[in-house]
């Protein structure tokens, strides 16, 4: 039989065939179709969240349209820490509550970080305020955070969440009263070092751990699902607490946060023994803590989702035994849907061992009937990570030629754009290519059962790995592994002249697309367009499930056309998504851009993470490091920079009030810091470790310790203390100084914006401070002690 004979029944009916060769491939395509839709359903399910209810919705239920005034209100402005846009929303949400028949406590108290490398101390007003219970077990503590970073109003960041814990009380207030307890917590000062959560949880009334359930709110985007993504220990007793209005979650998001440069209140709560769950939505990350995150930006539909999630949980858990979640173990869990799919972590592994047996058995089945061949079959699994390179391949190399076209992609914090679907559906459509390609060409030495038990096996490895390493991860695999094993057996025992053989070798792309689609969605706006490679991964194995049965062998000239014409349309996709993807002023290019001064004269200065004309006339394309002058910015090594006019900014001020010999024969040096010529949002000091040894210091009764303190740091300015809002008078710090040297001191003042006549043109319509390293002043003095 010649290539072209085999060719032929792959597709459309040529002349002279009989209309039952054509229904020969009817039961491939019906799995290929359904595999599809299955697909796009899983995505559509983790990015489209609900419309928002009306304002006249059911007082027992969460409205997004109410809620979304209470963001109109909050998000008029940034409100960092300190201001007086912070203080005005402080006293908002004390009056609110107290509309609401709660009394709410503002806790003034000290935020500590003694962290190395975050070395921080914070005056914070955390706001707090308890639903009683009727016969509490425990409380149910609901915590997001009311300040903003300084550039942008935090509309979603955390508006959004503030607005959904009020909604939430005045929901639950027209129903009974809960069993346990549920305690409101707004948090303060959580964008500089989420020091409010730190004050609280350093106060003695902070909360029996082990009868406290923490649900944080938080936001990493402007729009999409609500993401469960993190949760404390014993999780098995609190994930069904979602079944009722389950959000998009699994298993596997919390290690893939890990990965990230994230981190929220929860996290302190965590490390401080409580347990619970953590929600934020990730959508349009682009505008994620920049003055993009404001009401124009802020989808209502995101917050009903997030609400909506929340309320549920919290009555489900505000009616369960709180000091018994401590008993639970670890759970695996994900959605299908509006299904949320859970059982026990203890099975991970069992099952694991059920998988490479379930293998084995098919394979040695298979051998034995001579349906496979083994050398034949090894050939073909050993080919099976050249697809998941070149997806990893065309993710990088993506995001390459992107920046190359849009420069100004490089000043997004998380690698994406504001409109990256359609750039992302091209990159997987070429990997798709890619996958195809791979086994067609493998279709020309292997069978089809060959290819699919291939990638059975490497499905079964993927599965063993994960269970053993990152047990979360280990049900995207699982289950198509064994789907994938049941499939290859019952296609074994067809005959080979069945229709239907290469249909049920396929099947087990319908659960794999369930389950791996909706991870590749998720995965697109977790990680953004710059490590697309992760998600066109997932996608790999996906689309072998069904290419391994179902694709044909096709001689070289048929093989190029087809794949190069759908490469093509996929890289045309990619150029459409790229092209619509430019700058306006809805959609202004990110730039870093700070005023520094010290005794030198004023520079601007760029970290070069983002690219616009505008910015060109203000820094050179030259890069010099700035950490020996500015400590603070030591990252990144080097940073562009420009003349400055020199113009009045707050300065930082340092007076030595005494000195006195300790009985070690220390020094202990109290000092006063402040600023000048305006108030400062940050005031930070560093101590040159080469010229003396600072032991400690100890600021309003608090010490911190001293030695170097800032690890990896290069330069001599080893040692760092930063004081977030200080107050106008200063803040008054004791350095406990070892020996009688000098000991060199920098002191800088950050102070939000540039002063007044430092910039010679605003930025246009077109353009917005990028999240980090932009819209700021620093201002550094040096002195010795």
């Amino acid at each position: 039989m010649t290539l072209r004979e085999i060719q032929l029944p792959a597709t459309a009916a040529a002349p002279g065939q009989t209309p039952g060769s054509t229904r020969r491939w009817l039961p491939g395509l019906l799995v290929l179709l359904v595999t599809l839709a299955v697909a796009v359903l899983g995505v559509l399910s983790v990015a489209t969240p609900p419309d928002p209810l009306p304002a006249d919705a059911p007082a027992a239920e969460f409205s997004a349209t109410r809620a979304h005034a209470d963001v109109e209100q909050i998000a008029t402005g940034p409100r960092p820490v300190g201001s007086t846009a912070h203080d005005r929303v402080r006293d908002q949400l004390v009056r609110k509550l107290r509309g609401l028949g709660l009394d709410p406590v503002v806790h003034k108290e000290l935020g500590i970080d003694r962290t190395p490398g975050h070395t921080m101390a914070a005056p914070v007003q955390n706001i707090e305020a308890t639903l009683p219970g009727s016969d509490p077990t425990g409380r149910v503590l609901v915590v997001a955070h009311y300040d903003s970073v300084e550039i942008g109003p935090g509309a979603t960041d955390d508006a959004h969440g503030v607005a959904a814990l009020l909604e939430t009380v005045r929901a639950l207030r027209s129903g009974p009263a809960p069993r346990n307890d549920i305690t409101v917590l707004f948090t303060d000062a959580e964008e500089p070092g989420l020091m409010g959560a730190r004050g609280r949880l350093a106060a003695e009334d902070r909360g029996d751990p082990d009868r406290t359930v923490v649900l944080n709110l938080e936001s990493r985007g402007t729009s999409g699902r609500a993401v469960m993504f993190e949760t404390g220990a014993h999780n098995a007793a609190l994930v069904p607490a979602l079944a009722d209005h389950a959000p998009v979650t699994t298993s596997l998001a919390y290690e893939v946060y890990r990965l990230l440069p994230n981190n929220t209140d929860f996290t302190v709560f965590r490390e401080a023994g409580f347990t619970g769950m953590n929600f934020a939505n990730v959508g349009t990350s682009a505008n994620y803590d920049t003055p993009q995150d404001k009401l124009a930006n802020s989808s209502k539909a995101s917050l009903q989702d997030m609400g909506a999630t929340v309320l549920s949980a919290t009555r489900s858990l505000a009616a369960a035994d709180i000091a018994a979640t401590g008993k639970g173990g670890e759970a695996t869990y994900f959605t299908l849907g509006p299904l949320l799919v859970r059982y026990p972590g203890a099975l991970v592994l069992p099952l694991a061992g059920i998988s490479v047996a379930a293998c084995a058995l098919v394979v040695w089945f298979a051998l034995r009937r001579r349906a496979v061949r083994s050398r034949t079959l090894t050939i073909a699994a050993a080919t099976v990570p050249l697809p998941l390179i070149t997806a990893a391949a065309v993710g990088w190399a993506g995001w390459q030629l992107m920046t190359l076209v849009r420069p100004h992609y490089t000043g997004f914090i998380f690698g994406d754009p504001y409109r990256p679907g359609p750039t992302a559906l091209g990159l997987c459509l070429v990997t798709a290519v890619a996958v195809w390609v791979w086994a067609t060409v493998l279709r020309r030495r292997c069978g089809s059962l060959e290819l699919t038990a291939a990638v059975t096996c490497w499905l079964t490895l993927l599965t063993l790995l994960t269970a053993l390493l990152v047990p979360g991860a280990s049900y995207l695999f699982l289950w198509p592994a064994l789907t994938g094993a049941a499939g290859f057996a019952a296609s074994v025992r067809l005959p080979a002249s069945s229709p239907w053989r290469t249909a049920v070798a396929a099947l087990p792309a319908v659960p794999g697309a369930a389950l791996l689609a909706p991870m590749v969605a998720l995965l697109f706006a977790a990680l953004g367009l710059v490590l697309a490679m992760a998600p066109l991964v997932v996608l790999v194995l996906l689309v072998a499930l069904v290419a391994a049965p179902l694709a044909r062998p096709l001689a070289r000239r048929p093989l190029f056309l087809r794949a190069g014409a759908a490469a093509l349309a996929g890289v045309v996709v990619c150029g459409i998504g790229v092209a619509r993807d430019g700058t306006d002023s809805g959609h202004p290019a990110q730039v870093s851009m700070l005023y520094v001064a010290d005794g030198k004269g004023a520079r601007w200065v760029s970290s070069g993470r983002s690219a616009h004309p505008w910015l060109d006339p203000y820094v050179d394309a030259d890069t010099a490091p700035l950490a020996a002058e500015f400590p603070y910015l030591k990252e990144p090594d080097e940073w562009r920079t420009g003349p400055a006019p020199r113009v009045e900014a707050p300065a930082p001020t340092a007076r030595v009030l005494s000195t006195r010999r300790g009985a070690d024969g220390s020094r202990e040096v109290t000092v006063r810091i402040g600023a000048a010529h305006g108030a400062a949002s940050q005031l930070m000091l560093y101590a040159d470790t080469g010229s003396g040894d600072v032991r400690s210091l100890t600021v309003a009764g608090e010490e911190w310790p001293g030695g170097n303190n800032r690890p990896g740091v290069k330069g001599r300015w080893g040692w760092g203390f930063t004081y977030v809002a200080p107050p106008a008078e200063g803040v008054e710090l004791r350095l406990k100084v070892a020996g009688d040297g000098p000991l060199r001191l920098r002191l800088l003042a950050k102070s939000a914006g540039f002063p007044e006549g430092a910039l010679a043109q605003a930025p246009p319509a077109d353009v917005a401070w990028a999240a980090w390293d932009a819209g700021f002043s620093l201002v550094a003095k040096e002195f010795t002690v």
